[in-house]
C-alpha cells in the first residue's frame, strides 16, 4: 500500500500515475528503503497489465551465474544441480510486469546480456539453443546514481539509457515527514493484527520521537522499529518510546532534556541533530571518523552537518 501525502510526493504520484498510463520501461531511483518495491507494485496494479503476473527479482541478492538462471531460466544438466528445466522469471513475467530490484549491483558481463533481452524480447534459457519471445513490461530500480556508476565504467551507458526511459526520484523518508505518522499508524494495524496485539497505539510522546528522528533507513527503518514495538508491548500497550531500538531510545532522552513544543518541525528536527551529534563527539572524545561511524554517516557529511548547524 503506498502512503504518500507529504508535498515532496506529490510530483512522484503525479509521474506514477503518468506510468500507469504508458507501457514505458521505468526506472525507480531512491535511497535505500524508500519503497520502491511498493512504487513498482502500484504502476503495475494501475497499468493495463494489471491482471497478469508481477515477478519481482533482488539483483544484488544472487552472484551473476544464478542471476542469469533465475531470470533467463535453464534448461536440464546445464549445470551441476540442474536437474529440471526452469523457465526463468522473464518467462513467468510473460504479458506481464518484471521488477529488477537493484539493478545497479549488477556486472558488466550480465548488463550485456540483459541489454541484448531488452533489446530483441527475447530470451534463451542457460544451456538452451532455441530463444523465445517474451512480451514484458520492465521496471528497475536503484539506490545508485547510475549516471555517475556509467562515466566510471561500471554501469553500461546503452543499458542505462535503455532503462531510463520513465526515471522516477522518490524521496527520502526525512524529506516527507508528513508520512510518518500516517506510515506508523498503517504498520501499528498491520502488526497488531498479524501478533494479536489490539489496541496498541503510538502516545504523544512516541509520536514526537518518530517525527524529529532523521530516518536514515527510510520507510524500511520505520516499519522495522513498529515491528519491533508491536512485538514488545502487551495486548492494549501504549507503545511507549522504551519499546524502540536503543538509537530512538537515546533520542527520547534528548527530547526529554531538551522541550521543542514552541519550535518548527525544521528546528526541531535540526537541534536534536546537533544534539546527538554533540553527544556521539564527547562519547568519542571528538574523533571525527569514530563519530561517523557510529553515526552511520561519512566524515565529510560529519564535517558538513557539524557547519550547518554550528556544532563543535
Amino acid at each position: 500500500m503506498l502512503i504518500a501525502k507529504s508535498p515532496s510526493m506529490k510530483p512522484v504520484l503525479e509521474l506514477i500515475e503518468k506510468a500507469q498510463l504508458s507501457g514505458a520501461t521505468v526506472l525507480l531511483r531512491g535511497e535505500t528503503g524508500t519503497g520502491k518495491e511498493i512504487v513498482a507494485q502500484t504502476i503495475a496494479r494501475g497499468s493495463a497489465r494489471r491482471d497478469r503476473p508481477f515477478v519481482p527479482i533482488n539483483c544484488a541478492a544472487l552472484p551473476d551465474s544464478l542471476l542469469e538462471s533465475e531470470l533467463f531460466g535453464h534448461v536440464r544438466g546445464s549445470f551441476t544441480g540442474a536437474h529440471r528445466d526452469h523457465p526463468g522469471a522473464f518467462a513467468m513475467a510473460h504479458t506481464g510486469t518484471i521488477f529488477l530490484d537493484e539493478i545497479g549491483e549488477t556486472s558488466g558481463a550480465f548488463q550485456a546480456r540483459l541489454l541484448r533481452v531488452l533489446q530483441e524480447r527475447e530470451v534463451r534459457p542457460l544451456g538452451g539453443i532455441q530463444s523465445t519471445a517474451v512480451d514484458v513490461r520492465v521496471i528497475a530500480a536503484t539506490h545508485r546514481h547510475l549516471e555517475t556508476e556509467m562515466k566510471a565504467g561500471r554501469f553500461r551507458e546503452d543499458l542505462y539509457y535503455r532503462l531510463a526511459v520513465f526515471p522516477i526520484d522518490l524521496p527520502p523518508l526525512r524529506k516527507r515527514p508528513e508520512d510518518i505518522q500516517a506510515l506508523a499508524d498503517h504498520f501499528i494495524a498491520h502488526y497488531a493484527a498479524s501478533e494479536g496485539k489490539d489496541g496498541c497505539a503510538l502516545p504523544a510522546n512516541s509520536r514526537t520521537l518518530l517525527a524529529v528522528h532523521s530516518w536514515p533507513g527510510n520507510v524500511r527503518e520505520l516499519q522495522n522499529q513498529i515491528q519491533r514495538a508491536v512485538a514488545l508491548a502487551d495486548p492494549g500497550e501504549p507503545l511507549e518510546p522504551r519499546f524502540f531500538s536503543r538509537t530512538l531510545v537515546e533520542l527520547a532522552s534528548v527530547l526529554a532534556d531538551e522541550p521543542l513544543l514552541d519550535r518548527s518541525l525544521r528546528e526541531q528536527l535540526d537541534r536534536v541533530e546537533a544534539l546527538l551529534i554533540a553527544r556521539a563527539l564527547d562519547r568519542h572524545q571528538g574523533q571525527k571518523t569514530r563519530t561517523a561511524t557510529s553515526l552511520g554517516i561519512t566524515r565529510e557529511g560529519l564535517y558538513k552537518k557539524m557547519k550547518r548547524l554550528g556544532v563543535g
